[in-house]
């Protein structure tokens, strides 16, 4: 859509863009065998390797049309084909009370439209509400890829028009949204849906798939002015934009925009490196925030633009899993457990540490490591005798607990696995990967309590008596163990459900947020 973009919204809505993320030396994604049963893949001190990009593909694929996500992290890395059901109600503001000839712009919302709605004092704007009377072929640019920004939040559009970004061109949407259009009628595309301060559609024919609803004449939401050369100019309009802004954050969280249906066995991701391995060199050693598409080669653009044809003239629907689904669950099993875990081993200032013992601490984690491992932990699954030397320890026996708690989500799509698309086997690795190393860490902490004669049901047998709790120099020094696991692993996994107030806004500090960011007198309006 013709873009407002606050930079206040910006400040408020990025600044927890820079959350603690790992460097990383991408390589090409290497397929996991579903088949393995190697033992050297349970071993609970392999750490994944630095070329893995599953993390990023999971957290990306189960953060799709959520507000809050694709604002942490603006520059999207993924395209996936879709639909606008029929009988969706979509909007457009604008100063001439005639239905767009040309491609124009669609908020799902008609809070963000009415800020379009230009127009003089004494005839108003005008806003007209759509329905659809088919579904609408759309492609999804995920991130903040209606951001007027440079930096990144474009990329993907531009490589796909252009093959590289050109910043030049960051608010020239006329072009882009000509030359998508272009490009998409040839792949039987009606338009494309992005994220601004909330979603929108670029709808390339206003004649077919629509209709008029209702055109209201509605007071303008400001009066049209002359653009300077730089197509920028100032204005102030903060209740225009607290409401644009409050429509945006009703879908922060999953399952986000439902007005968009998106086939993710269709999807496509600048994350696959062994579809774009040019990418890899440029993002060694970056953080999440800074990954971008500059320096993507020639021939991977053309791997990609292909793979996307195919995607979308591809007939059928994949294999049918809901894989949607099974992010989800995969995401509520442990987010929850695992927060918890973090706060009992490394309470805040706002959440001050109940008082308690070293030692009642320490039970409490490996009780509830225990819980996360219960459908796992099998019958006669316990450790060798040792002579208490932690460096003598032996993990193997948790290799079942290790494999069962790590594949039993997907295992039963092994014997369909010929059937999954391209798409569909870039998502099951993504999934696989990442429960598997959420499952390292938790069993690996799992029986080091084991070991210390934590767990409530297992006790490690050993020449000393087995009821005797660890020493404080024991347990300082499995805390400390254990805090780095788990700080790793939230940092390997940097799920933005896990970003938020501490403890929770209320209705009037949250709307009072959007006020503050819609009342700044730099707030910059972009067309």
């Amino acid at each position: 859509m013709r873009s407002f973009y606050l930079v206040a919204w910006a400040l408020l809505a990025f600044s927890g863009a820079r959350a603690g993320q790992i460097p990383l030396a991408l390589s090409s994604t290497t397929r996991w065998n579903l088949q393995d049963d190697n033992a050297a893949s349970w071993d609970l001190d392999a750490l994944p390797s630095s070329n893995n990009t599953s993390h990023l593909l999971y957290d990306t694929i189960n953060s799709l049309l959520q507000h809050w996500p694709n604002t942490r992290y603006r520059n999207g890395h993924t395209l996936v084909p879709g639909t606008i059901p029929l009988g969706m109600l979509l909007y457009h503001g604008t100063s001439v009370p005639e239905v767009p000839k040309v491609p124009e712009w669609l908020a799902t919302d008609p809070e963000h439209s009415y800020i379009f709605s230009l127009g003089k004092e004494d005839t108003g704007g005008w806003h007209f509400t759509f329905v659809t009377t088919r579904p609408l072929k759309i492609l999804y640019f995920d991130g903040s890829s209606a951001a007027k920004v440079r930096g990144g939040a474009l990329d993907s559009q531009d490589v796909l028009l252009w093959g590289k970004p050109i910043p030049e061109w960051t608010f020239n949407e006329r072009k882009r949204i000509d030359g998508l259009c272009d490009w998409g009628r040839k792949l039987g595309l009606d338009g494309f849906a992005r994220m601004e301060m909330d979603f929108e559609i670029m709808l390339c024919d206003f004649s077919d798939g629509l209709a008029v609803v209702s055109k209201l004449n509605l007071p303008p939401s400001m009066e049209e002015l002359p653009l300077p050369p730089n197509n920028t100019f100032i204005v102030d309009l903060p209740q225009l934009m607290t409401t644009a802004l409050e429509s945006g954050w009703w879908h922060n969280q999953y399952p986000g925009d439902p007005r968009i249906e998106l086939d993710l066995s269709r999807l496509v991701s600048f994350y696959d490196t062994s579809l774009v391995p040019s990418l890899v060199p440029v993002r060694h050693h970056q953080q999440r925030h800074e990954h971008r598409l500059e320096g993507i080669s020639p021939t991977d653009v053309k791997t990609v633009r292909e793979a996307l044809a195919l995607a979308l003239n591809r007939t059928g629907s994949g294999s049918g899993i809901n894989w949607r689904s099974i992010f989800r669950i995969i995401t509520l099993r442990y987010a929850d457990r695992l927060e918890l875990i973090r706060y009992l081993l490394n309470p805040t200032e706002l959440e001050p540490e109940i008082p308690r013992s070293l030692i009642e601490t320490a039970k409490l984690v490996q009780q509830q490591l225990r819980i996360s491992l219960t459908p796992y932990i099998i019958n006669g699954a316990a450790p060798p005798m040792v002579d208490g030397d932690a460096g003598a320890r032996n993990h193997s026996w948790t290799a079942p607990i290790f494999k069962y708690c790590a594949t039993t989500h997907t295992n039963s799509f092994i014997a369909s696995s010929s059937k999954l698309t391209p798409s569909e086997q870039l998502i099951l690795t993504a999934i696989r990967d990442t429960n598997k190393e959420i499952c390292r860490v938790i069993v690996k902490m799992w029986a080091e309590g084991v070991y210390e004669g934590l767990d409530p049901i297992l006790r490690q047998p050993s020449s000393s008596d087995s009821e005797s709790e660890p020493s404080p120099e024991a347990l300082g020094s499995l805390m400390n163990r254990w805090r780095v696991e788990i700080d790793r692993l939230f940092n390997w996994l940097d799920w933005s459900i896990w970003i938020k107030c501490r403890p929770a806004c209320g209705p009037e500090v949250r709307h009072s947020s959007v006020q503050n960011a819609a009342d700044d007198p730099h707030s910059v309006l972009t067309l």
